[in-house]
């Protein structure tokens, strides 16, 4: 706790001498030439023909799932950012579908093989690979239910109850059209983040995805892109998700890839050990 109270005295202080963001102020990723609100059944069309685009029925049709995922972080702010022994992680990750209950085996350096889950937001940590011990840990509870949101999202944020139309842009060559949405109201909340979905003007596949990342700090705000997208049986996973963040000025902070997916490889009750 005590490493973990310096590192984030140092990163605000970086963040704070350098200028990268305003570490006072609750961040909003409303564009601002928009004008809210603005077409709001225009959003939620867009929102369903993206599900349809990347197949989301498909998660209907299986228990549960797994996925090789690595995740590379970049330079001090990268280093920083996440709780991992390595700079390029390698993770086995399997979920039940539409909760948040999972588990992470790391495949990779110093911790391979050790084996941390979440059921129902409580942590624990697989003891010789088979009892599951109730161990509290923050990090772990962020990024389990992170790496499977980013996974799932394209249905996951079929869930919000506010969304409306921000207008096109053009993001690496492609025309997409955007769709700001959150819960109760898409103006940005202390407790409750925003998310806008830039989809394909033409396929209404997801191109990027930015996000305040509440559950960290209010000031943080990211952007994921979405590419190389593989089929999987009718569903749509991007291969690679470069991510950005306001806490780098310039290029990424780090690079999330999904390297293969896995259909009902063990049972529900497996990942319900509690």
């Amino acid at each position: 706790m005590k490493k973990a109270l310096i590192f984030i005295s140092i990163l605000l202080l970086v963040l704070i001498v350098v200028g990268c963001v305003n570490v006072f102020k609750l961040s909003d990723i409303t564009p601002d030439h928009v004008v809210l609100p603005n077409d709001e059944e225009k959003a939620r069309t867009l929102l369903q023909e993206m599900g349809k685009a990347h197949g989301i029925t498909y998660w209907d049709s299986i228990q549960t799932y797994n996925v090789k995922y690595r995740d590379e972080f970049y330079g001090f702010i990268g280093k920083q950012s996440h709780p991992f022994k390595e700079q390029n992680m390698l993770f086995s990750l399997s979920f039940i579908p539409k909760t948040f209950n999972g588990q992470m085996e790391i495949a990779s350096g110093e911790e391979n093989g050790t084996i941390w889950g979440i059921q129902d937001g409580q942590t624990y940590k697989l003891d010789n690979g088979s009892k599951a011990v109730i161990e509290n840990n923050k990090d772990i509870k962020f990024w389990i239910p992170t790496y499977q949101y980013f996974v799932e999202l394209p249905s996951r944020i079929q869930e919000v109850t506010a969304a409306d139309y921000i207008g096109t842009q053009v993001i690496n060559g492609v025309n997409t059209e955007g769709v700001l949405v959150s819960w109760g109201t898409v103006e940005p909340q202390k407790d409750l983040d925003q998310y806008i979905i830039w989809m394909n003007a033409e396929t209404k596949v997801i191109v990027k995805v930015e996000y305040t990342v509440r559950d960290a700090y209010r000031f943080v705000a990211g952007a994921a892109y979405y590419n190389d997208y593989k089929n999987y049986n009718g569903l749509l996973l991007p291969s690679v998700m470069p991510v950005e963040s306001n806490l780098r000025r310039t290029g990424y902070l780090h690079q999330m890839s999904i390297e293969s997916f896995t259909a009902n490889p063990v049972n529900r009750a497996s990942l319900l050990p509690l």
